[in-house]
């Protein structure tokens, strides 16, 4: 097989155009550089012959683009090995050459749909970069990995992500794509006519701003629920040492976090209910000598007056299932359970080795006694659609996000990444699309309250132990996007395919002008 014709105009701008969107990535303070970060490597394309030697280079020039981006995206795996172990830099190896792959077909779809003006670029970088990111986010069974979607850096702009409520994050996804591809547009022809498109298309990012600003005034919201969330930042080197020693360990973090009780009070001082992170209690709590830490948990409990979320394991085959319990004051009480149900490839789910494997588990509502009912999202459930959208759709109230992000980033500088920003910027978009308030809990941060509308508000400094006593709301009433799904994502996809299968008008024409 022959190597692809050489097209370092078109490499080169896949790696401008990489850098560009690492650069939007949260926590940068440029999150709008996302609006025009394809256009580099969307106007090379463009500008590629058609036919098969176009689409070698468009594959290659895609797959350069999707290593550097996902390269730097996910460079907290490779990080994280002298901690958590070498298996990390395998995987990362992995990882990213798999969805360098998938860009790689994006920009050969992005080349196919533009090629001799089958389609205005702006459309055919909406299909293929959609199409795309929902079949790698949705469409892979257990090798999803919604992950740091094209639209994530607008989780730092609430007002730009308010469409979300009718069309979701996959919405959102092709909108940026059709933006950069006018803006591609926009550097290919004579300086006058750049300057009128991008004006009209900064007139129009305004508008949607103001109208997004619009809905966040005056949106009709009420409370769900008030939280106490706990914080109990346990090292990571002790959680994942000696299993008595992290198990003691953990529960004395989080005694020591807890307010003392005081007096009767109403409410109570843990509110409505406690929050603790996944696998807080790291024990099997429905496992046969569980009776102890129950013990302890449902003194917490008392302690609080509130019942306590509680991120722990549940008796099932391999390892068990990562779970969360709502515990009473009675520990011989049964405790409601919900199970993770989306695993991570390669550390909760090993192909082949289900003895090693984390079970997956059944999701459930959890039911306060006032009738409240809680929406758990483990780790990287809050990233993707459908596991929030599923839990709204069975009466949730309130999402609230359990995570043990300490891998990502502990006490020391060198250990921190973009990732422990990245991973709850997801949750914006979550409670935009469902118009449900989300409480998320991190063992080391990043603690914060996130209200209908995508605004979060961090409540406990991370990398250290600390409690915060929040409030939840919700819409009045549920946004569009409820009951309509994330259509617009299997619509892009199909779009994708009938477009790429239909016949290239003019092909071995010369390349042609991408506006």
């Amino acid at each position: 097989m022959t190597s692809p014709p050489s097209s370092p105009g078109a490499d080169r701008a896949a790696v401008v155009s990489a850098l560009l969107l690492v650069a939007a990535a949260p926590p940068s303070p440029l999150p709008l550089l996302v609006l025009g970060a394809l256009a580099p490597l969307l106007a090379a394309l463009a500008r590629l012959p058609p036919g098969p030697s176009g689409r070698l280079r468009a594959f290659r020039a895609g797959a350069i683009h999707g290593a550097v981006a996902w390269g730097l995206l996910l460079l907290w795996l490779p990080r994280a090995a002298p901690r958590v172990g070498a298996w990390t830099l395998l995987a990362w190896v992995a990882v990213v050459s798999t969805l360098s792959l998938f860009s790689g077909g994006a920009a050969v779809g992005v080349h196919r749909l533009a090629a001799g003006r089958r389609l205005p670029l702006p459309v055919a970088a909406a299909l293929a970069w959609g199409g795309v990111e929902w079949i790698r986010s949705a469409w892979i069974g257990p090798l999803n990995f919604p992950w740091m979607g094209l639209a994530l850096p607008l989780a730092g702009v609430p007002s730009l992500i308010q469409g979300a409520a009718w069309v979701g994050e996959i919405g959102l996804v092709l909108a940026v794509a059709a933006v950069n591809g006018v803006v591609a547009g926009a550097l290919s022809v004579p300086r006058p006519r750049a300057v009128r498109r991008l004006a009209l298309l900064g007139a129009g990012i305004l508008v949607v701003g103001g109208v997004g600003r619009a809905r966040m005034e005056r949106a009709a919201v009420t409370p769900t629920v008030r939280a106490l969330l706990v914080q109990p930042a346990v090292p990571l080197a002790v959680k994942r040492g000696d299993d008595e020693a992290a198990l003691e360990a953990s529960l004395a973090a989080v005694d020591a976090a807890l307010p003392p009780p005081g007096p009767p009070v109403a409410p109570p001082v843990g509110g409505d209910l406690v929050v603790l992170p996944e696998t807080a209690v790291p024990v099997a709590l429905d496992g046969p000598d569980a009776a102890p830490v129950r013990a302890r948990v449902a003194g917490w409990a008392r302690r609080m007056g509130a019942p306590v979320l509680v991120g722990a394991w549940a008796q099932g085959e391999g390892r068990g299932a990562n779970a969360v319990f709502l515990a009473s004051p009675d520990p011989s009480a049964p405790w409601p359970v919900s199970r993770k149900e989306r695993l991570v490839p390669g550390v909760e789910w090993i192909p082949g080795r289900p003895e090693a494997s984390v079970e997956r588990g059944r999701p459930a509502v959890l039911s306060l006694p006032g009738g409240t009912a809680l929406g758990p999202l483990v780790c990287i459930e809050s990233a993707g659609s459908e596991p929030a959208l599923r839990q709204v759709r069975a009466g949730a109230d309130v999402l609230v996000a359990v995570t043990n992000d300490a891998w990502l980033a502990e006490a020391p500088w060198w250990t921190r990444t973009a990732a422990f920003h990245q991973h709850p910027a997801h949750l914006a978009f979550r409670s935009v699309e469902t118009g449900v308030g989300a409480l998320r809990v991190g063992n080391n941060g990043l603690t914060e309250v996130v209200d209908p509308l995508g605004r979060r508000q961090r409540v406990v400094a991370p990398h250290g132990p600390g409690v915060a006593s929040v409030t939840a709301h919700r819409l009045v009433r549920p946004p569009p996007f409820v009951a309509l799904g994330p259509w617009l994502g299997p619509v892009a996809a199909l779009g994708l395919v009938l477009a790429v299968g239909a016949p290239v008008r003019g092909r071995g024409a010369a390349p042609v002008d991408p506006s």
